[in-house]
């Protein structure tokens, strides 16, 4: 009798070894995933996450009407805003611009030259806004990019970055863009190129800057390309011929990505030629090409035809011709 109780209990034991065993592999029991999706717990878990989906499309709509109408009150107020901003502008005289540019450190241009000056003013009177283009946008595009800062004589300040060639975000409206053509022209002009080109010759240099200026009248590249071709074909002088005083002769300044050559004009057919070290070189060019030169840098507008108009003018039964002249 007591052979089958040892005997039963081993086989229990041996049961119960062997139900671990297989607990021990195949790890805690799990219930099937029918009977967790059947659930109560899973089910009120479930209806929570619909409602909270629900909730957060509710909100996301709200927060795009909201982005709407916040958009359309910074275009409104930003259009405003700009009207005014030129209206100050436009009545303020401006004096001075500075120039700097976020590629080169402690580095800035103070310009007082009245062209530049009107140059940079128009820029901000002419300027139009850009749709569908956000600051963010031009900042992410151009690594490189131009402060301008015109100042009246009141000290009023007006300040502006330029990306790439045209576009404008004024420190006073940083939520719109502006745009104007050409609006870089200055900076490229004025501040030193990162990285600055190598040029055979002097002629070169100055078919690539990109204004020229006297203190009347301010320049573009298409004008640089025009006098660097005739400075090409002159005659470079030596000995005697190439110590001229130079006080009295007129000076046009032509910038190249921050390096300034002057061009000096009297009243003979030499022209002096500066460096940025101010050292002067002298050439000699023919009547014609000075004739050339002097229409293409002069302070006065060119010449404009003379127009002719013919009118009627009726007295009694005849009628007589009239003319008018336009210049």
């Amino acid at each position: 009798m007591e052979g089958n109780h040892m005997k039963g209990a081993k086989y229990i034991l041996t049961v119960a070894v062997i139900a671990m065993s297989s607990v021990m592999m195949t790890g805690c029991f799990k219930p099937s995933k029918d009977a967790v999706v059947e659930s109560k717990y899973y089910q009120s878990l479930k209806d929570e996450r619909d409602k909270l989906s629900v909730q957060l499309k509710e909100e996301k709509k709200k927060t795009s009407s909201l982005n709407k109408k916040i958009k359309a009150i910074h275009a409104t107020s930003g259009d405003q805003k700009i009207a005014d901003y030129k209206s100050r502008v436009k009545d303020s005289r401006i004096i001075k611009v500075d120039f700097a540019t976020n590629t080169i450190k402690n580095q800035s241009f103070a310009v007082t030259n009245i062209p530049v000056c009107k140059y940079v003013k128009k820029i901000v009177t002419g300027c139009n806004r850009m749709i569908g283009i956000t600051p963010t946008d031009v900042e992410k595009q151009y690594k490189q990019s131009y402060s301008y800062a015109l100042i009246d004589e009141d000290n009023t300040t007006f300040e502006f970055k330029v990306y790439g060639d045209s576009y404008i975000v004024f420190d006073e409206i940083p939520e719109n863009v502006y745009a104007y053509n050409g609006a870089s022209t200055v900076g490229d002009a004025l501040i030193d190129a990162k990285e600055q080109k190598n040029y055979s010759n002097v002629a070169a240099r100055i078919a690539d800057a990109q204004i020229v200026v006297t203190d009347k009248k301010m320049k573009f590249n298409d004008t640089a390309i025009k006098v660097s071709k005739i400075i090409e074909k002159a005659k470079k002088l030596s000995g005697k011929d190439a110590i001229l005083d130079t006080a009295s002769w007129n000076e046009y300044r032509f910038y190249t990505s921050g390096t300034l050559t002057k061009i000096l004009l009297g009243d003979r057919t030499v022209i002096g030629i500066e460096d940025k070290n101010g050292k002067q070189t002298f050439y000699q060019i023919s009547d014609k090409q000075k004739k050339n030169l002097k229409k293409y840098i002069s302070d006065v507008p060119p010449y404009e035809k003379t127009v002719i108009r013919r009118c009627m003018f009726m007295i009694g039964d005849r009628r007589l011709p009239v003319f008018s002249i336009v210049l």
